[in-house]
């Protein structure tokens, strides 16, 4: 890398020292993927309860491009609200 990127510094991080060295990995990344997960999680859920109660035995979920492309405000949304809080900048 030095011989052909000489503008780049590698700098390497020792194992179990990612919250150390990267904090933004731990203190905001980390409860975005978690509140994501969360309200995705809450949608199958929903879905599949809401068929089961329709009567359908095999119930499928929905997960064409348009359906996740509107759902995934709502999980976008959540998750702006559990990170904006002083205390995680």
């Amino acid at each position: 890398m030095h011989e052909n990127h000489p503008n780049i510094v590698v700098d390497y991080i020792q194992g179990g020292c990612t919250g150390v060295h990267q904090p933004c990995d731990v203190g905001i990344q980390r409860p975005l993927k978690i509140s994501m997960q969360k309200s995705y999680h809450e949608d199958i859920v929903n879905e599949f309860i809401s068929q089961l109660e329709e009567g359908n035995k095999a119930p499928k979920l929905n997960d064409t491009l348009g359906v996740l492309c509107d759902r995934s405000v709502r999980w976008m949304w959540n998750t702006f609200n559990v990170i904006n809080k002083k205390e995680l900048v």
